[in-house]
């Protein structure tokens, strides 16, 4: 090793690693910050740790060839980054170095000499960056709502696969065309409009879309909001656009948007500042001309004695002058401190000061401290627009009203959030490490399984249904699954968003009971009697038994209406469909077809025709008894009778219609005969009329 020279105070103060080294690796010179870089006391252990490791502390030795190879044929290296063994403990660390060669008098390279930054928190910073832009990625591609962008000409730029979907086609296959390529033109001009308004108004504007166009042919209401794009410069560039179908009445209402900007990490240049304070005067703080070249100032600016303060921002001042005292009281080693100054342009940039006391009196007192300034406005831009991003991420996760899991290969759950910790069946730290298969029902485990198998295999899954019975109700979700990307060797995982779909799914059994029941009694309306009749008649074929259809009307039922009003006559309508219900099988059917006629519908009454009529006609005579009770309505005891008609079949001799209007036709007659009566229709002579004649 060589003893330092007269430039040692500043070599020693260095913020970073410098060294001198042999060409064969060895280190003639290393300052404090190189020691401590490979966690050595001093210079006699680190060249023993370094001949340990035969001179070459890289990870990959063909590293060191590498820079030897740069040094001979350019005389320096400059940003040689590598992954490097610290010399105390074996610890890998990312280093970045830069370096020259020196030479002797007749021109020999004898040595080199360079600087090396110990940068493994940037690369992984870098790392997290990375993954947090792939988590907004597929946070975007797992929205089930139609997210796209057109340029200020209608070209469409990006859309997302939901979008995509509902056109039918590939994302691909939509980028470069126009809405006139998808709808009518009428509808492109409207959707152009649209855009327009978004443009001129300057913000973004948000409305209700429900034409009737080649891609809705429904006419289902859709949630649009169509904001302006604009550039790093603020320059309009197009329109983005975020569409929601809202005919479910879901309150889903953040959208994720691909307008993340591109972090970059800055890094530090081996470039350095110094200054020099003299303690006992003021303004007694100089700069050297690397110094001011940071602050944009003119070298002829260097020349004079500064006061400190007078680069430092305000609010920077009163940590600034702690750390400095600390230093000087000996509190500290050394002083560090990072704060702003004001840039000869007016901004303020970040610098990183680092420095110490070189100069005493005889009792002790600093007179002048040395140090050196880095400008780091550049890594703290990236830290501060790293926090942005990671708190931007997480605000849109918390307004998600849907539950997202991110779940490996096998089914086991990596991550949980809900910004409703309510909607979870269980809490997070329950469901982390454990399966789908053991936490959910069988069957809502299959379902789930199979919607992360398909978006391993194709990339994404969508539309998988299933309900968990919650709370004495069941809850239904609906699931969409994307696969992440991985890179080598790393567990596959997807990212998988549940949306809750209870009042949906509720409102859609509450529209299918309305289409086929009769919305006073409850019955089954003349629909879904007409189906369960083609049923009763394949039933008839297949199983060789008779069956029968009654039609029955209730006698004068319209003085009731006339005399004591519609609500009095509904509630007797309500009392005779209960007692119907009462009087037949499950098996069998009553249905209500209008007014005061009912319809009932028996199955499996024979296999012969007189066994048949029989069975019918027990039935029968038993409603009938039944429905001549007296009604208890209110002020009033009422009494009323039916005429019943009924119609037997076997087989597929009649069709639905047919046999309706024989059963009515036989009820018709029943009223001819006296009402408060039962008539077959084998019964009634062919010249009878019927109410249609």
């Amino acid at each position: 090793m060589t003893s330092k020279g007269n430039n040692s105070t500043l070599f020693e103060h260095l913020p970073i690693g410098a060294y001198r080294a042999a060409l064969d690796g060895r280190i003639l010179q290393a300052n404090n910050a190189f020691l401590r870089l490979h966690r050595c006391e001093d210079e006699g252990e680190l060249g023993q740790l370094l001949q340990a490791r035969s001179l070459n502390p890289y990870v990959q030795p063909q590293r060191r060839k590498d820079f030897l190879d740069e040094m001979r044929r350019h005389g320096k290296v400059k940003d040689f980054v590598s992954e490097m063994f610290r010399l105390q403990g074996g610890q890998r660390i990312w280093v970045r170095e830069h370096a020259h060669a020196l030479h002797d008098k007749l021109g020999q390279v004898v040595a080199f000499e360079g600087t090396i930054e110990d940068i493994t928190r940037e690369r992984n910073a870098r790392v997290a960056l990375r993954k947090n832009e792939v988590m907004l990625r597929n946070v975007l591609q797992t929205i089930p709502d139609q997210i796209w962008v057109k340029d200020l000409q209608g070209v469409y730029l990006l859309c997302n696969d939901a979008f995509a979907q509902a056109l039918g086609v590939q994302a691909e296959d939509i980028i470069g065309t126009r809405d006139a390529n998808w709808v009518e033109d009428s509808a492109a001009e409207a959707f152009a409009l649209s855009d327009q308004w978004a443009l001129k108004s300057d913000k973004t504007v948000t409305f209700e879309e429900g034409s009737v166009t080649k891609i809705n042919p429904s006419g289902a209401t859709f949630e649009v909001h169509k904001t302006p794009m604009r550039d790093a410069q603020g320059k309009t560039i197009g329109v983005l656009g975020v569409s929601r179908n809202i005919q479910d009445r879901k309150d889903a209402e953040a959208l994720l948007r691909d307008t993340t900007e591109q972090l970059e990490l800055a890094i530090m240049g081996a470039d350095l500042g110094r200054w020099d304070h003299d303690l006992r005067q003021e303004p007694g703080y100089m700069m050297d001309l690397r110094a001011f070249a940071m602050l944009g100032y003119m070298p002829g600016d260097a020349q004079s004695p500064r006061s400190l303060s007078e680069f430092i921002h305000p609010d920077d001042l009163a940590p600034l002058g702690v750390a400095v005292l600390r230093h000087l009281k000996g509190h500290s080693t050394s002083f560090r401190a990072e704060y702003r100054a004001r840039h000869a342009d007016g901004r303020w940039i970040w610098l990183s000061s680092r420095g110490k006391v070189v100069q005493t009196s005889q009792d002790g007192t600093p007179l002048r401290m040395v140090g050196t300034l880095m400008d780091i406005t550049a890594r703290k831009q990236t830290e501060d627009s790293l926090r942005a991003a990671q708190v931007e991420l997480q605000a849109t996760l918390d307004a998600l009203p849907d539950l997202l899991f991110e779940i490996g290969e096998k089914g086991h759950y990596r991550a949980v959030h809900s910004g409703n910790k309510n909607a979870l069946f269980a809490e997070p730290d329950f469901l982390i490490g454990r399966s789908i298969q053991e936490v959910l029902p069988q069957e809502a485990a299959t379902a789930c399984m199979a919607a992360l198998s398909q978006a391993i295999q194709k990339g994404r899954s969508s539309g998988v249904q299933y309900y968990l019975d919650r709370h004495g109700s069941r809850q239904w979700f609906e699931l969409s699954v994307v696969r992440k990307p991985t890179v080598t060797d790393e567990e596959i995982r997807c990212i998988a968003i549940a949306r809750d779909i209870t009042e949906r799914k509720e409102a859609e059994e509450a529209i299918r009971h309305m289409a086929f029941h009769d919305p006073l009694t409850g019955l089954p309306n003349r629909r879904l009697l007409t189906d369960r009749l083609h049923s009763a008649i394949a039933h008839s074929q297949r199983s060789k038994e008779h069956g029968a259809l009654m039609f029955m009307d209730l006698d004068h039922f319209k003085r009731l209406n006339d005399s004591l009003g519609h609500d009095v006559g509904d509630l007797l309508l309500q009392e005779v469909a209960r007692r119907l219900q009462k009087n037949v099988r499950q098996v069998d059917t009553i249905a209500r077809i209008g007014g005061d006629e009912f319809v009932l519908l028996l199955q499996d009454v024979g296999e012969d025709a007189v066994a048949a009529r029989k069975h019918a006609s027990i039935v029968a005579f038993k409603v009938l008894s039944s429905l001549n009770e007296p009604y208890e309505l209110p002020d009033t005891t009422y009494r009323t009778t039916p005429s019943i008609g009924v119609c037997l079949f076997l087989g597929e001799t009649h069709t639905p219609a047919d046999l309706l209007k024989n059963a009515d036709t036989a009820m018709y007659v029943a009223k001819q005969k006296g009402r408060n009566n039962v008539w077959f229709y084998e019964d009634t002579a062919p010249d009878t009329p019927t109410r249609a004649a």
